[in-house]
């Protein structure tokens, strides 16, 4: 069996213990939490892969980086990857899970970038707008990249709309060499 099915049947059973226990948006925090626990501390790959290290002090890294007091929800499904010895799996678990969540609390990310900072009602305007648009509810992160020059660019999802003036202008460009071949 691959890794991603295996992943998403995992995550689908922890989504559903959450649920059964009404801890769905905790379990998420702490999901989120080791998440970004796996991007930011390479070592905690090699701690989950090393034989030499204990399982329970593996146990015991993986909820230290999911949170202090973690819920008896995360940490029995731990337990239990680690007793069908799916810990290796762990992190796409982790992505399979926010993913579930999200969907089924009909909420979609979404990424601004801009060339200047944005201020907080055009943020809000472009939160109202997408979320009129999708009928889900929008959680927006902002970047600057003065590299746009102006306008912006909006990635939701697998949707990705650039109006920017960098953009914009090798249009033109493109256009106006076409024109110019053509001629």
């Amino acid at each position: 069996m691959n890794q991603g099915i295996i992943s998403r049947r995992y995550a689908s059973a922890l989504w559903m213990y959450a649920q059964k226990n009404g801890q769905e948006d905790r379990v998420y925090v702490e999901v989120k939490r080791l998440c970004r626990g796996f991007s930011k501390y390479e070592a905690l790959k090699r701690v989950l892969s090393n034989r030499m290290v204990p399982q329970e002090d593996k146990i015991e890294v993986i909820t230290l980086v999911a949170g202090e007091n973690v819920s008896h929800v995360f940490s029995n499904f731990i337990r239990l990857l680690f007793a069908n010895k799916r810990e290796k799996f762990l992190r796409i678990i982790c992505l399979s899970f926010e993913t579930i969540y999200l969907k089924e609390n009909k909420i979609l990310s979404a990424n601004l970038v801009t060339a200047v900072p944005v201020e907080k009602d055009m943020e809000r305007r472009f939160i109202q707008s997408l979320e009129k648009r999708t009928g889900y509810s929008i959680w927006l992160t902002t970047q600057v990249n003065p590299k746009i020059a102006g306008g912006y660019v909006i990635m939701v999802d697998t949707y990705r709309l650039d109006a920017s003036v960098v953009t914009k202008l090798k249009r033109i460009e493109k256009s106006l060499l076409e024109t110019a071949i053509n001629f």
